[in-house]
């Protein structure tokens, strides 16, 4: 079977980091493990948290609970809710079952809530062989939520991405993959019955490799990223647009050339208020680290503008978030002074400056053992930002404890 490019090139650059110094201005933060996850509470968050209008945040873990999947659980949605003093409770509100029983297992995907309260994910391939599922998770009485599948995925179009997006119709947009390396946009549209039909907008080029998941824009228009093909195969940025009589159109608005302006975006894309899209690359850039940019739209054509580009060893940037300032917020997967070699990842601040640059600031550099790790990991999930507080939030797939579980962490800059 055929891997993708990050497969193959990860290993690689790893050894290119050895001697290098960490880049980036530090600043004096208070982090804090709120959840240490233990198997019996979940196992190994990869994703990264959405709140209510509460400030309750929820999140899931790929393995975990009381499921009887393997040897560690068929993963769960927990709920850190908020108490009058700001304190966070953690609780699980759903222990998946696994295919065999019913249901299914491995949630991979962010959540995404409707505008009813209820909660959707999506789960990928797992140690079973079933191919991953969209559920639905519905608020009940007495905290009780209840999962439905709505859709399950075959081998001909499987394991859907890291992010949902709804329009305001309430369908359902995501991508799945195709064969090895590439894959299709999908729509799941409500039925009067209660169903979930299914319809493939597009389907990509034969290397593609879809990666991220998707945004809408105010116009219904889909974008994401692929983290290969392209003109130069270094990755892509593309929209999928409605189309008079049903149909829809891919266009690739930005092609990656590893000229500076990054290669292999693999995280959730972010759109602002304008229309402007905000991402990341995992690798290239300068000195091949990964960057962040922003692609605006100008006159049917689109511009990419390099934000920052990262320097060994800190690599390998998560989606970015904004604040109320016009500050940018992430994780990277690795580098900063918290571990041993190649690091264990860092949570990072990028403020604009005058003359258009941006200054980064290292929040925190992870320990793994005691504070979390995010380290070696392609897809590190973003942060989640409380506008009351301005704490930070997020997810570390590794670390916080003897076995290394993973952690929720609370970040005070």
């Amino acid at each position: 079977m055929k891997k993708n490019v990050l497969s193959s090139v990860f290993p690689l650059l790893v050894l290119m980091l050895v001697g290098f110094a960490s880049a980036g201005a530090a600043a004096v933060s208070t982090e804090t493990p709120i959840v240490r996850f233990n198997v019996t509470n979940g196992f190994r968050p990869i994703t990264g948290l959405i709140s209510d209008a509460q400030g309750n945040m929820y999140g899931t873990t790929v393995g975990g609970g009381s499921g009887p999947c393997f040897l560690l659980g068929c993963g769960v949605v927990f709920e850190l809710s908020k108490g009058a003093n700001g304190t966070l409770t953690e609780k699980t509100i759903y222990a998946f079952k696994g295919d065999k029983a019913g249901d299914t297992d491995m949630p991979q995907s962010n959540l995404i809530f409707d505008a009813k309260g209820n909660l959707f994910g999506a789960t990928g391939l797992d140690y079973s062989g079933y191919f991953g599922a969209i559920y639905e998770l519905s608020p009940g009485a007495g905290g009780v939520w209840t999962d439905k599948i709505l859709y399950r995925f075959t081998q001909d179009a499987y394991n859907p991405g890291l992010q949902l997006a709804f329009d305001s119709k309430g369908n359902l947009y995501g991508i799945a993959l195709v064969g090895n390396l590439n894959g299709i946009v999908f729509q799941l549209s409500p039925q009067a019955d209660g169903s979930w039909k299914e319809s493939t907008l597009c389907t990509f080029d034969l290397t593609d490799y879809p990666s991220g998941g998707v945004v809408l824009d105010g116009k219904g228009n889909i974008y994401g990223t692929t983290q290969q093909g392209g003109t130069f195969d270094y990755g892509t940025v593309y929209k999928v647009s409605p189309e008079k009589g049903g149909s829809w159109k891919k266009t690739t608005i930005y092609n990656f050339m590893e000229q500076g302006d990054g290669a292999y975006p693999t995280a959730p894309l972010m759109i602002d208020a304008n229309g402007n899209l905000f991402g990341t690359t995992f690798f290239g850039g300068k000195d091949f680290y990964g960057v962040v940019f922003e692609l605006s739209p100008s006159g049917g054509s689109w511009n990419e503008t390099v934000l920052y580009t990262f320097g060994g060893p800190i690599y390998g940037p998560s989606g970015v978030v904004f604040d109320k300032k016009g500050n940018l917020y992430g994780i990277t997967a690795n580098g900063g002074t918290g571990c041993n070699f190649p690091g264990c990842g860092t949570v990072f601040r990028l403020t604009p400056q005058a003359g258009g640059t941006w200054k980064n600031t290292t929040l925190h550099n992870f320990e793994s053992a005691d504070d979390g790790s995010a380290s070696q990991e392609v897809y590190p999930a973003g942060v989640l930002l409380d506008p009351a507080t301005g704490y930070i939030y997020g997810t570390t797939q590794y670390g916080g404890g003897r076995y290394g579980y993973g952690t929720v962490f609370e970040l005070k800059p």
